[in-house]
């Protein structure tokens, strides 16, 4: 190759080289593409009938026929103020004009007409009906049933200890001092046996116990004391000796219960809490004590805790009836 060919292919690149640049800095350079936004609003087009009952090529909202009963703009005012003019029928001429001044001097606001029709009403009279009494219906109807003082007592009536000392001490403040804590002595030794023996008020509203009969709630109580887990007699556990999820399990499939099918089942915070609102009902020992209620079925009831209250069994004749006579009066009633 000669010096000429190799200029002559020098010269061709270079003029190659400046040709493209000059191509990239023309394209690069033109005018931008024009461009139209276009902002569509809520309701901007006809929006299709929402139930069957509208037409589907409705484009404006439901209103009052023009110049039926229902259209009010021939009487009430716009609401951009008072000087806007008032729309008046077709036979009635143009449009009314604003009276000169309106906007130097204030105007009165308008008295709009009742839109509602008022309609007289004529006071109620209630009048009381009260159905004859029967006398042969009366017998008929069931009766509440006599509770002794006892069992008011043992069920925390306040009111029904101090009646019972009323009527056997009067008003010696000593005898009265002396009879109550012969009571509450009796009262406590009850609720204990109570508790030994599982006869517990359970609360309701708690899933767990509401899942069982009462029956059923005592049984696992009474499972659960065999392995340890005493009820305190208040609200909890004795010494806080709580169980845990396999020894509750274990009491249920003691009695006969499959743990698997208990929907309820509560978590460990919630078995440390079964008892809250608990109760013992000592009350329903009575039964095993009567009917005469005498001092040695009361005494062999409390069993231990009999000792401790001597001088009550030697002064039981004079209190018994008073604490038993409603169910006396029951057991004669009955017979």
């Amino acid at each position: 190759m000669t010096s000429s060919e190799l200029a002559f292919l020098g010269l061709g690149l270079l003029l190659g080289a400046a040709t493209g640049a000059a191509l990239i800095v023309v394209l690069g350079t033109r005018s931008p593409r024009r461009e139209i936004r276009v902002t569509v609003t809520r309701d901007a087009l006809p929006r299709r009938s929402g139930t069957l009952s509208q037409d589907a090529f409705v484009t404006s909202a439901g209103e009052p026929a023009p110049g039926g009963p229902g259209d009010r703009r021939w009487f009430d005012r716009g609401p951009l103020g008072l000087g806007r003019p008032i729309l008046q029928p077709a036979a009635a001429g143009p449009v009314a004009q604003p009276r000169p001044g309106w906007d130097e001097r204030p105007l009165e606001a308008p008295i709009r007409q009742p839109d509602r029709t008022a309609v007289p009403s004529v006071a109620a009279v209630g009048i009381a009906i009260r159905p004859e009494s029967d006398p042969g219906l009366a017998a008929l109807r069931p009766q509440p049933a006599p509770v002794a003082a006892l069992e008011r007592i043992l069920k925390g009536e306040h009111r029904a200890m101090v009646e019972v000392v009323d009527r056997v001490a009067g008003e010696d403040g000593s005898r009265r001092r002396a009879w109550e804590v012969l009571l509450d002595g009796l009262v406590e030794a009850l609720a204990d046996v109570a508790v030994q023996e599982s006869v517990i008020d359970f609360p309701m509203g708690t899933p767990f116990w509401d899942a069982f009969t009462v029956e059923q709630c005592r049984r696992v109580v009474t499972s659960l004391a065999s392995m340890g887990f005493h009820y305190d007699g208040r609200s909890g556990w004795r010494e806080h000796h709580i169980p845990i999820y396999r020894d509750l399990a274990q009491a249920l499939a003691d009695i006969g219960v499959d743990p698997r099918r208990v929907r309820a089942w509560p978590t460990q915070a919630d078995i440390a809490g079964l008892f809250v609102g608990a109760r013992p009902a000592p009350e329903e020992l009575l039964a095993a004590a009567g009917p005469d209620y005498s001092a040695p079925d009361v005494a062999a009831l409390i069993a231990d805790r009999a000792a401790e209250l001597g001088n009550l069994w030697l002064a039981w004749e004079a209190v018994r009836p008073v604490l038993f006579e409603e169910r006396a009066a029951e057991a004669v009633t009955e017979a």
